[in-house]
């Protein structure tokens, strides 16, 4: 099963509260932990009878049983009216299947133009949507954070759904996060920002908080939405004001020595070191150069997509073309130092690219080394809300977590 891990989660306690039935004792860890292995096999979105999970995982009926009345309490799971057709001897099964409406969870994706918030539920439909205007406080945590804390609520109230059902709220920040901080973040201008304590604060009432860095929350969707195949070597890079990447090695985030790999978009595209204020992969190929082209009351993403099929503008036809090259150059690099064998494209960003694809492609096939190959680049099917469904997937995927053991 895949399985993402996040390098940037608050506290293992905070995991806990977000697992099936609460924080574990010894004695619930075996039930538990077989309830959650029937939870897995049900993720695929494939209804299924208790039969047929028995023999997947290779344990008794009974034993699932136990584990489905478990699910079915916790409202994680429906029984569906139809019945599996029987299978040699015996009667046909209830089927059973994820439960859509039996948890909910909060993204909320930070830039320095919007907070995009939003309600997904089990089966990753938004439910609920929210964009909300900082550029003129985006430098100001402290007002950031009053709005990010009144965000849930809003959410909860527009789609109403039970209060109780939602699991938690995870941010997702453009930058370094660890500890449920935001150590730099160069687009907020932020450093050293204590965002779950603040927000724990703010926020009435209080659910449980996580913070990640942007690309490894569209890592994260992107995860969710494949199959393990899919992502035995991806490179997922996130288009934004900046230039975000994880890159994922049979579905796990390749994290580096101190867990910082993946801050591509500082890396200098010039001869000098110093070129590193002008001339970073994030600088040439982020969205600054097409905000000119998007009206001031239309939200990013909406505006990037409304470009999508605007013909006939040579500035526009100009802008596109620099952004293929700086594009093309980034890629170039990576390709050479990682030798990815996908590359998926994310961001509010991303949605623009079909308009150039056959440009980079073709620079990438000019200019790589002898030896190497264009691997496959597709777009990630999330659009600009992929950073806040990828946060709000962070907390979905706790529920398939299996304990760990205690020690003996």
């Amino acid at each position: 099963m895949i399985r993402v891990h996040c390098r940037y989660l608050t506290t293992a306690p905070d995991r806990q509260k977000l697992s099936l039935g609460g924080i574990l004792t010894t004695n619930s860890v075996l039930r538990h932990m077989n309830a959650v292995r029937c939870l897995r096999v049900l993720r695929r979105d494939v209804p299924l009878s208790r039969a047929d999970i028995a023999r997947e995982l290779n344990v008794t009926r009974a034993t699932v049983g136990n584990s489905i009345k478990q699910l079915l309490a916790e409202n994680l799971v429906i029984d569906l009216n139809e019945s599996a057709e029987a299978n040699g001897a015996g009667r046909p099964g209830a089927l059973v299947s994820l439960n859509p409406a039996g948890a909910y969870f909060i993204g909320l994706d930070i830039s320095s133009a919007e907070i995009n918030a939003v309600l997904i539920d089990f089966s990753m439909r938004v439910v609920a949507k929210r964009i909300v205007s900082i550029a003129d406080r985006y430098h100001d945590p402290k007002r950031v954070i009053e709005l990010l804390a009144a965000l849930p609520k809003e959410l909860v109230d527009v789609s109403k759904v039970r209060a109780s059902r939602v699991r938690g709220v995870c941010i997702s920040a453009p930058g370094i996060v660890r500890d449920g901080k935001i150590i730099s973040a160069p687009w907020l201008s932020w450093r050293d920002v204590d965002v779950v304590s603040a927000m724990s604060e703010a926020m009435k009432p209080s659910l449980p908080l996580q913070i990640c860095n942007d690309a490894v929350a569209l890592a994260s969707a992107v995860a969710a939405d494949s199959s393990e195949s899919d992502l035995s070597d991806v490179l997922l890079l996130l288009l934004a004001q900046g230039i975000g990447s994880a890159h994922l090695r049979q579905g796990r985030v390749v994290e580096g020595a101190h867990g910082l790999g993946g801050e591509v978009g500082h890396m200098v595209m010039g001869a000098q070191p110093g070129m590193a204020a002008t001339h970073t992969f994030e600088i040439l190929a982020g969205y600054q150069r097409f905000l000119p082209f998007i009206e001031n009351a239309v939200p990013i993403p909406e505006g990037l997509a409304k470009l999508v099929t605007l013909e006939g503008s040579p500035a526009l036809d100009e802008a596109l073309n620099e952004w293929a090259l700086g594009l093309a150059t980034g890629i170039l690099n990576l390709i050479h130092i990682l030798d990815p064998k996908t590359i998926v494209l994310g961001g509010p960003l991303a949605v623009l690219y079909p308009k150039v694809a056959e440009r980079v492609e073709s620079l990438l096939s000019e200019n790589l080394v002898h030896g190497f190959n264009v691997p496959p680049i597709s777009v990630a099917r999330f659009g600009g809300d992929g950073a806040a469904i990828g946060a709000a997937a962070l907390l979905r995927e706790s529920l398939f977590d299996l304990p760990e053991l205690p020690a003996v």
